[in-house]
């Protein structure tokens, strides 16, 4: 068998082409010059609506990561400990027997695929991936979604979701940002401040809005704020528990909204009864005053949504942070009623109306649905969120015998060995797979420990579409780019490697317009044509392959939001299944006092994770301007109280481990919090390297607190420093 060849693109001297950044989920527009075949230089788009010529430094460097000497083009197998180049046929057609060898003797279910952040803001990927696993009979599907927020998704499910949409930012009078840094990260989530164009936000507070942050650290975000909350970590929770018995005792919520669209109330009410102004105060170093002044501008409204980021599902109790965030819109009513205008419909959706309801639960969608996400970790009980399996328990279902554990598996644009906690255990994790195949653009760390590696194509080198945002975005738009240069080497889109796997063991990939073949790869929209048939979105697919750079569809904005039908009862439940034992946890959960944190307290400082604008997590390492360290910052004080001076190498240590690290000053910082990024360490950015400092050493899979997601606690985490 041959591997697909996708048609190529003419080359004709120097060319501007519309496109977009695929790093991460902002997607912004762009125009990439491409002269002789090779993209010279990334622009910002002024045209493009969304972000209207704005872009961090990753997207203007994006053309350096097409030719970064760690890039991927040739197909490789490890031979004598070493990976070398061979025909990509031959080794494909070697994946292929060994996958069914594997599956003919321990089970389909023996086999998992992980998609990193590298494929996850791929179009094209995550619906493929799915498909393929259904095909070989595994449920096995893991993703960096579970690593960081799968507390999101579980709120979704349980507390419920508005037909009619939630407030938006634009017309919103108050907004509440809960560890979420936008103007660095970019992070859109609904009702939030948009992360496109951080000068949004200074254009919403001119017109009146008031905008509430909490976060540890006086982020780029925060100093723009009318009032800051600089809470001590790990305890948003509380917080917001604290909210809400403010809320119900001094009759702030929405009661003719809840009397006829929320459920629980009453028991809610009971349960955080103990989160006196006092005792949320004393939990969280915040004053009174600064909890009953943000309590009451929020509850004021009357329009505007409280949301996060991912800070605080990765710290303690992420799961009830999140469902006190869904449940206080629900109390406050923060979603469009009847004759409302529902700012923009997302477009790659059926053309269905804007209710003013509760998703019923038969129609919520499957991977938000709690009876579609029935299965469960065969170690540790963990709920299937999103369709998914808990990452966390990945290195576990590789290392622990007996029936269902995973024997292969297949990465797709992720790196496992930096980004998972717990370097260590991971390390141990693939070095006993019996199969490992990495489909990624660049050579990593995971990579090194690859038995197969298939190179894949970048965002430029592929056509794609931004399908993850047309639900975000503040208006109706969405935006397809057909790739502007060919990828090199063997390089070819993730979707296609599997297709091929798919041909070789027999077992199709259905997908939502039939099943996909290797002949969906000969045109640009081929694939997009299964992914989103005829009928199945607001616009039809021609459409919006015939705009460069992208159309704002104005008849699907200003909706008005029709009244629901009879017999759509369902309610919001601010009180489901779970929700008295997470509470309970949280009261009983201790984590010390200022200067020693833990359950002995044995730790100084508790560490938060940082976004950097310069990088992506463990991506976009490797291009000029971005790697220049990674240093563990503290408040001045803090780092004078220990006799050290920045530029110092100290050991951080925590309950799992220690490191060397680089520290640095941050007078942002609240003190007694260690600021660090994510995503560092490996060999891209030195081994060792003290200047990187490699986080996952510290963090462990098995202290987890979260009962239901066994997410991974990664922020709030106790540390303290040593001398080396």
């Amino acid at each position: 068998m041959s591997v697909v060849t996708q048609p190529t693109v003419a080359s004709t001297g120097t060319t501007v082409k519309k496109t977009f950044c695929s790093i991460c989920s902002a997607f912004c527009g762009f125009e990439a010059v491409v002269d002789d075949g090779r993209v010279v230089e990334m622009r910002p788009d002024p045209d493009n609506p969304m972000s209207r010529g704005f872009s961090c430094t990753k997207g203007r460097q994006f053309h350096h990561l097409l030719t970064a000497p760690n890039r991927l083009t040739a197909t490789m197998r490890r031979v004598d400990g070493e990976l070398v180049a061979d025909d990509p046929s031959t080794i494909l057609d070697e994946i292929a027997a060994r996958l069914a060898a594997i599956s003919a003797a321990h089970g389909p279910t023996s086999i998992a695929l992980y998609c990193g952040n590298g494929a996850t803001f791929k179009t094209t990927l995550l619906p493929t991936a799915h498909a393929f696993l259904k095909g070989i009979g595994s449920h096995q599907f893991y993703s960096s979604l579970t690593i960081d927020q799968p507390a999101k998704i579980t709120a979704a499910g349980r507390v419920g979701v508005w037909a009619g949409g939630v407030h938006d930012f634009e017309s919103s009078d108050v907004a509440m940002s809960i560890g979420n840094n936008v103007v660095v990260s970019s992070l859109n989530v609904p009702g939030a401040p948009p992360g496109w164009r951080p000068k949004a936000i200074r254009e919403a507070q001119a017109r009146g809005l008031k905008l509430i942050v909490v976060d540890p650290r006086r982020t780029q975000t925060a100093a723009l704020a009318d009032l800051h909350l600089q809470i001590r970590p790990g305890q948003d929770a509380v917080l917001l528990a604290g909210m809400v018995r403010m809320m119900l005792d001094e009759e702030m919520v929405d009661t003719e909204f809840c009397a006829e669209f929320v459920t629980g109330v009453d028991e809610l009410r009971a349960a955080v009864e103990p989160f006196t102004l006092d005792y949320v105060a004393a939990r969280t170093g915040l004053a009174r005053s600064d909890i009953e002044a943000a309590t009451a501008l929020f509850a004021a409204g009357p329009r505007g949504t409280v949301s996060s980021a991912t800070g605080p599902d990765m710290g303690p109790h992420g799961n009830i942070t999140e469902h006190l965030i869904a449940s206080i819109n629900a109390l406050c009513g923060r979603v469009n009623r009847a004759g409302d205008v529902h700012e923009t419909l997302a477009l790659l959706m059926p053309d269905l109306p804007a209710i003013a309801a509760v998703v019923p639960r038969a129609f919520m969608p499957d991977n938000i649905n709690p009876a579609a996400n029935t299965l469960r970790s065969r170690l540790h009980g963990a709920h299937q969120l999103y369709q998914e399996m808990p990452t966390s328990t990945l290195a576990d279902e590789i290392l622990t015998s007996g029936d269902g554990q995973i024997r292969a598996l297949i990465v797709v644009g992720g790196n496992p060995m930096t980004s998972w906690p717990d370097n260590d255990k991971t390390r141990r994790a693939l070095e006993d797979l019996d199969l490992l195949v990495c489909i990624d653009v660049r050579h990593t760390d995971t990579v090194e420990l690859a038995d197969y590696v298939l190179p894949a194509s970048y965002g430029l080198e592929r056509p794609e579409m931004t399908a993850y945002n047309d639900y975000l975005y503040n208006q109706p738009f969405v935006q397809f780019a057909d790739r502007v240069i060919d990828p090199p080497g063997d390089a070819r889109e993730e979707w296609v490697y599997l297709a091929e796997l798919a041909q070789r063991l027999g077992t199709p990939i259905e997908l939502a317009g039939g099943p996909l073949g290797l002949l969906d790869a000969e045109s640009p929209s081929g694939i997009f044509a299964k992914l989103y048939p005829e009928g199945s979105t607001r616009i039809p697919l021609d459409d919006i392959v015939s705009h460069d750079g992208g159309k704002v569809y104005d008849q699907y904005s200003n909706v008005q939001v029709i009244p629901k039908f009879e017999g759509m009862d369902d309610r919001f439940n601010v009180f489901g299944d779970d929700v008295a034992d997470e509470i309970d946890q949280l009261l009983a959960h201790d984590a010390g006092t200022e200067g020693a944190f833990g359950p002995d307290g044995a730790f100084t400082h508790l560490m938060i994770c940082r976004r950097n604008g310069k990088v992506y997590n463990s991506m976009v390492h490797e291009v000029p301007k971005t790697a220049d360290g990674n240093p563990v910052q503290l408040h001045p004080d803090d780092l004078a109280a220990m006799d050290a001076r920045p530029g110092d190498v100290m050991r951080l240590r925590s309950e799992h481990g220690a490191i060397d690290v680089v520290v640095d000053t941050d007078p942002t910082l609240r003190r007694g919090v260690v600021s660090v990024s994510h995503g560092f360490g490996g060999r891209v950015v030195g081994e060792g390297d003290v200047r990187f400092a490699a986080v996952s050493k510290l963090l462990s899979t098995e202290a987890t607190l979260d009962p239901i997601t066994r997410m991974p606690i990664m922020s709030a985490v106790p540390v303290r420093f040593e001398p080396v």
